[in-house]
């Protein structure tokens, strides 16, 4: 295959690999993106990915400039209202709600196989994004005006920058000149998708048990939620080896029954959880993006809010160097693009990893203070208004 004539490659069509192409090509970049295997959309699934994100009220916007947006809430997108979180050792207790703010909601949890085809399917109608499909890396090589990536198969792409967005086993991030800083947290997490007896009431609800979080966010559904278990892996294997039903009033009874008994349950995954970062994340002609550049802990759902952040930020340092005659792939313009990302990572990595240490803590003292904590949050309402517009991304 002749390679098209492009100004940037991607690698990898997922969520944030997509969103950079859309943003990209809105800025007339022609965009080439590298994907091992394209999705399969032909058939409706009628069961509910397992795999969701809690979409911030700015990634929401980002999908309508991009105008994909409609394409998801055809399908399925929940938005949640409200969010309760409470201590399972203490008495503490937090509410955050969207009419603190005055806005209709907090955020919305969607599938990523919805988000997914609303990105892929305009992306296949975007004349300035070229999708390669079927294809595996094998090497590049940067020169003085153009970064060219050979494919397997002996096809080469020339391009003024090559963009990882590749995931956390990112193939471009091993083969560059950074180092990888990763944190094992000796813990896994449960996902599935469960049916409660009592309605969710469009609320995302985080209980802090003493091996980690337990999270039941709304789906469209009222009775239906997806969950997010934290913690260690001894306990993990244990609920994954369990019967349906067993599991289902183990889980109500950690959940404290705040939605009644848990009527049934989807099959279950679990995966280990790592902070990860890379440092650096460019280099000449080369940027990474998304969970290539950064891992973080899931109690928040803030992942994909990162990535699209990134996206974000690299198309808008690219378009200004379009506009003044820069070569995008030069040091000045990455590096620049590197640290307008930079802060925000770092804090929310630290607030993750504040908030999963802060509730580990048994001691007595600590479940104390930090009930204290949460009582003096849910009192105090310009903090509590600061934390819902940080969370929302605005």
């Amino acid at each position: 295959m002749k390679p098209k004539i492009v100004d940037i490659l991607i690698l990898g069509g997922g969520l944030v690999g997509l969103s950079a192409a859309h943003l990209l090509s809105k800025q007339n970049f022609q965009v080439g993106v590298i994907e091992k295997e394209k999705p399969d959309f032909s058939k409706e699934d009628p069961e509910f990915d397992l795999r969701y994100s809690a979409i911030s009220k700015a990634s929401r916007d980002l999908f309508q400039q991009l105008g994909v947006w409609e394409g998801m809430t055809s399908k399925r997108v929940s938005p949640y209202r409200r969010m309760l979180i409470w201590d399972a050792l203490g008495f503490g207790e937090l509410t955050f709600d969207a009419a603190d703010v005055a806005e209709p909601d907090l955020g919305h949890i969607i599938e990523n196989r919805v988000m997914l085809q609303a990105l892929w399917e305009q992306a296949e109608q975007d004349s300035n994004i070229h999708l390669m499909t079927s294809a595996k890396p094998v090497a590049f090589t940067v020169g003085k005006e153009a970064v060219t990536l050979e494919l397997e198969g002996g096809t080469c792409w020339p391009a003024s920058c090559l963009i990882g967005a590749d995931g956390g086993k990112s193939w471009l991030r091993e083969h560059f000149s950074c180092k990888t800083i990763r944190h094992d947290y000796q813990q896994r997490a449960l996902i599935a998708t469960v049916k409660t007896e009592y309605p969710h009431a469009e609320t995302a609800w985080q209980r802090f048990l003493p091996e980690g979080p337990l999270a039941f966010l709304p789906l469209v559904d009222s009775h239906l939620c997806s969950i997010v278990w934290t913690a260690d892996p001894v306990t993990i294997e244990a609920s994954m080896s369990l019967s349906e039903s067993a599991f289902c009033e183990e889980l109500a009874h950690r959940f404290d029954y705040r939605l009644g008994n848990i009527l049934s349950s989807s099959k279950r995954l679990s995966y280990p959880l790592v902070r990860q970062r890379a440092e650096p994340t460019v280099s000449e002609r080369i940027a990474l993006i998304g969970d290539a550049a950064h891992v973080i802990h899931p109690l928040a759902g803030q992942g994909v809010n990162l990535g699209l952040f990134d996206a974000k930020q690299l198309a808008a340092e690219f378009a200004e160097a379009s506009q003044q005659g820069i070569d995008i792939g030069h040091p000045l313009i990455l590096r620049r693009f590197e640290r307008a990302c930079k802060g925000k990572v770092m804090r929310t990595m630290m607030a993750m990893d504040s908030l999963n240490k802060t509730f580990s803590g048994q001691h007595s003292w600590a479940i104390g203070l930090r009930s204290l904590g949460l009582n003096w949050i849910n009192k105090t309402k310009f903090l509590k208004k600061a934390l819902i517009l940080e969370a929302m991304g605005i």
